[in-house]
């Protein structure tokens, strides 16, 4: 009995794993979030739960930036192939560097700064809202 319960747990989280990467294929919606010297364009993402998204990520910066947004990147279903580009919450760019993530947002309220020195405090903070 634990066995087939086992298995049913592993094979409902790999149908949520293909489905996310499916749908992010076929019908998300593509958002570039730009990232400069010191802000985020735009600053207030607003996302649909349950819509598939494409997020890139493209650093205009002279130097290495970051979008940071631990709560929101644990909530998301995502695609199991972009999973390890975010580490610790965040995504890194170096300089003129960028990177797609394919996921599924959940509901709420989220912060996103860049977490390089002294970078929020110039400004490099938003907001992203899931309904």
């Amino acid at each position: 009995m634990r066995a087939t319960l086992l298995v049913v747990a592993l094979l409902s989280g790999l149908c949520a794993h293909v489905s996310v990467a499916a749908q992010s294929r076929t019908r998300a919606q593509p958002i570039d979030v730009i990232l400069t010297d010191f802000a985020f364009t735009p600053q207030r993402l607003h996302l649909h739960q349950g819509q598939a998204y494409m997020l890139r990520f493209v650093n205009r910066g002279s130097g290495g930036h970051n979008f940071s947004s631990p709560a929101f990147f644990a909530a998301a279903r995502m695609d199991p192939a972009d999973a390890g580009a975010v580490a610790g919450g965040k995504v890194e760019l170096g300089g003129n560097q960028s990177r797609t993530l394919r996921l599924v947002p959940a509901a709420g309220s989220y912060a996103m700064t860049c977490t390089h020195f002294l970078h929020a405090g110039f400004g490099m903070v938003g907001s992203i809202t899931v309904d």
